[in-house]
């Protein structure tokens, strides 16, 4: 992954960053490979210390704590989670409904409408299409269970 801001947001809203990004994960009540690959990535690159991380992870279990999450969080760290967020949803080939759901609210407390979201939704089927390019030119094996299917 490239580098961008999120790494220079404070720790605080890096912790907040990769605890929605689990909460989004976890939505669906399952985890798979490609979700955790994308989760673990996302929060190396905000700099998420490791014991922190241990933390974090322990609210894979616990889905109830977006309202407080949101309380205060910085529009920055929410639009951050968005952009990583919609692409964490998309990664086991489909956007589940309470995933969407958690979405829809972290855009609504981002100050970010439908069609700006429906954009990323967009930009996150483009980039699978890229990846998938990348794949096919590489002359790589494809996966069966692609989230570009």
């Amino acid at each position: 992954m490239f580098c961008d801001g999120v790494a220079d947001l404070d720790a605080a809203e890096r912790a907040r960053y990769a605890d929605l990004l689990v909460l989004i994960a976890a939505a669906d009540g399952e985890l798979v490979r490609e979700e955790i690959q994308l989760l673990e990535g996302f929060m190396g690159r905000a700099m998420v210390h490791p014991e922190a991380r241990t933390s974090i992870r322990k609210g894979l279990y616990d889905t109830n704590r977006l309202s407080n999450l949101l309380k205060n969080a910085e529009v920055e760290t929410l639009r951050f989670v968005l952009r990583d967020g919609a692409l964490l949803a998309a990664a086991d080939g489909e956007y589940d409904r309470r995933e969407l759901r958690i979405l829809k609210k972290i855009a609504s407390n981002a100050g970010v409408d439908e069609t700006e979201l429906k954009a990323l939704f967009d930009w996150v089927a483009k980039g699978w299409e890229w990846h998938a390019n990348g794949v096919v030119l590489a002359k790589l094996s494809a996966r069966n269970n692609s989230p570009s299917e």
